[in-house]
């Protein structure tokens, strides 16, 4: 059978953000449209192709986006030190004007940042938006969105995230829908961080995001996965099934315990491992 590769987290991160940077860039230069779906079966698919023994997606057959309002759900961490578990929307730029024209999206008379909300708040997990990104500024204005401690590498901005709060910010006054004034917020980052970054280790250790640079809310910290999704990972990597092996596939929630799901479910989960307490 094949075998998982050794690729730790942050290196799978990183090409993703890379590939959506340079991805988005030639979507427009060959004018061939690339939504946010396309972009996330795009990533999803080399997540599979990677072969990551740290990254697993599952996807999941109950995902109900009228009531969820989710792309994803991502549980960070390991069991030495606990999960954070992320509630995430993502959203593409719109490279003539370098906004992000959906932000303001109805899933029928509701607003879907407030069903983002709403269902993080209930299945008590951190909201978070992910951004898709290209930008033809030169390095010196990029150093102006980077909010790392590495030094600048303009293609991590392909992807970002950022709290809720700030898109929440964005909404509240014309003309503020921009990778500018988003991207200009110190706690909106490269999404690498969250799997990376040392000082993320707080809080894990605190349960909040208090005086730290991320800007957290919601924040529990879970000593371990649910228990079905930590089944259905051991079998990923035990089992002689290519479909499973690739670290993407599905798993029944029939039986899924109501302690981490209220009602519905997401459309896909990542679990990926945090490497930050060993940098």
């Amino acid at each position: 059978m094949e075998r998982f590769f050794t690729v730790r987290s942050v290196d799978l991160f990183e090409k993703l953000a890379f590939s959506t940077w340079q991805r988005i860039f030639y979507a427009k230069k060959y004018k061939i449209p690339q939504g946010e779906e396309t972009i996330t079966d795009l990533n999803l698919l080399e997540i599979a192709m990677a072969k990551c023994s740290e990254v697993q997606v599952i996807k999941t057959d109950k995902y109900k986006e009228k009531t969820q309002g989710t792309d994803w759900e991502w549980w960070i961490g390991n069991n030495r030190i606990g999960y954070l578990r992320y509630a995430v929307q993502a959203k593409k730029i719109h490279q003539d004007f370098l906004n992000y024209k959906t932000l303001k999206h109805k899933v029928g008379s509701e607003q879907q940042i407030d069903i983002l909300e709403r269902y993080a708040r209930n299945n008590r997990a951190i909201p978070l938006y992910c951004f898709y990104n290209y930008s033809e500024y030169t390095r010196p204005i990029l150093s102006r969105y980077w909010h790392c401690n590495s030094p600048l590498e303009s293609e991590q901005l392909g992807c970002t995230i950022t709290p809720l709060r700030n898109v929440q910010e964005a909404l509240q006054e014309r003309g503020r829908k921009k990778f500018d004034f988003l991207h200009k917020l110190h706690d909106t980052k490269p999404w690498r961080c969250l799997v990376y970054c040392p000082s993320l280790l707080q809080v894990y250790k605190s349960g909040t995001s208090i005086n730290t640079s991320w800007g957290f809310g919601n924040v529990e910290v879970y000593p371990r996965l649910p228990r079905e999704l930590s089944e259905a990972i051991d079998f990923s990597l035990n089992t002689d099934e290519r479909t499973v092996e690739s670290g993407l596939f599905e798993v029944q929630f029939d039986n899924f315990s109501n302690d981490f799901y209220s009602e519905i479910y997401p459309k896909r989960i990542l679990v990926a491992n945090y490497l930050g307490e060993n940098i």
